[in-house]
């Protein structure tokens, strides 16, 4: 998987709540919507951006968003599996 801690840290920086720290950010921690950290549509950018900055993947297809930004755990397999080695 992709570094767990550094794909959390961007997370955290991006959602600027105290309440959510890495700690606090499990394999289940869903990411967009109401019932995960409250990602709104700048907020998601912000994370596509920050992900091909860092992990060297275009991200431009809504259906991967969707499917695969849902929860941490899915994201991280994602990027596992599309990072530039």
């Amino acid at each position: 998987m992709a570094n767990s801690d550094d794909l959390k840290k961007i997370i955290v920086d991006i959602v600027k709540d105290s309440d959510v720290t890495i700690n606090t950010i499990n394999d289940d921690t869903i990411l967009i919507g109401e019932d995960g950290l409250f990602f709104d549509s700048i907020d998601v950018l912000e994370l596509i951006v920050e992900i091909e900055k860092k992990y060297g993947i275009k991200i431009k297809d809504n259906h991967i968003i969707n499917e695969k930004f849902n929860t941490f755990k899915s994201l991280d397999e994602f990027i596992t599996e599309n990072a530039k080695k």
